[in-house]
């Protein structure tokens, strides 16, 4: 029995402490919100103001935020030992233009209603006013990813036309260097047709074969190339002129001159007959 009524008591406990925790909520959600130019009929109480703050002005005492644009009506001030939870740049940033909701307890100044904000808590943008805050800070976002996706997109354009460039001068200089190649080949040629025969092969002190002395001196002038031929052999060295002229170059510094008849017409190096 007496555990029974033990369990009875925690129940009514239970059923107390839920009770109390809705009607918190209820009080809540049924706070009284009132607009700002109505605060001076609620002087000396807790409420919750609901206006557009239109500007924000501060000093080094105290920022006020303004509700009417003379300031001579309802303000919402912010004392200056406040300002490290209340920045006076995010009071400007944050609120002004906004709509929103103060929340303390309405006090007199100079015959006009303030309240005294001390923490972030006292200030609040209302719902709908949030909704266009990040609709804003959506819109806003968007404007910035359009704007950086353009950037890019000329930036992509401009590389584009300058890899183009790029490959044309590519080009340009390609066909250059190979006008430049042909040219060097055809001076090259034009040099190699023009240069001088090049000279017999020396000896380097090594022994030429030598034709007998007497076959030397049966050479003589106005010979065939055949008769020489016969006579002394083929020469070491053949070197062409114009007009079908020649020269054969033999060992030990000889050679005969031939004219465009094939005759002998000059002997160097011969012994006379």
């Amino acid at each position: 029995m007496r555990f029974g009524r033990v369990k009875r008591r925690a129940r009514l406990f239970w059923l107390g402490c839920a009770l109390s925790i809705v009607g918190t909520i209820t009080v809540a959600s049924a706070e009284t919100v009132i607009p700002w130019d109505e605060a001076e009929k609620h002087v000396g109480e807790e409420v919750v103001v609901e206006g557009r703050i239109l500007g924000v002005r501060c000093s080094q005492l105290s920022c006020l935020l303004a509700f009417d644009p003379t300031l001579s009506r309802f303000t919402a001030v912010v004392q200056a030992e406040s300002f490290k939870d209340l920045p006076p740049e995010k009071l400007e940033q944050l609120y002004s233009g906004k709509q929103v909701r103060i929340r303390g307890k309405v006090v007199e100044n100079e015959r006009k209603p303030e309240i005294v904000l001390h923490s972030p808590s006292d200030v609040t943008l209302t719902a709908g006013e949030r909704r266009r805050d990040r609709q804003e800070k959506e819109t806003r976002r968007a404007q910035a990813e359009a704007e950086t996706l353009e950037r890019l997109a000329t930036v992509l354009d401009r590389l584009a036309d300058v890899t183009e460039r790029m490959a044309a001068a590519e080009d340009r200089m390609e066909a250059v260097l190979a006008q430049l190649e042909q040219r060097e080949t055809a001076l090259a040629l034009a040099q190699a047709s023009q240069a001088p025969p090049p000279p017999p092969p020396a000896s380097y002190g090594e022994p030429q074969p030598r034709p007998a002395y007497e076959a030397l001196r049966t050479v003589k002038r106005g010979m065939s190339r055949t008769d020489v031929q016969r006579l002394i052999g083929d020469p070491t060295f053949v070197e062409s002129s114009g007009g079908g002229w020649t020269t054969w170059y033999y060992g030990y510094g000889r050679s005969i001159s031939f004219d465009a008849r094939g005759r002998a017409t000059a002997l160097v190096g011969f012994p006379p007959p």
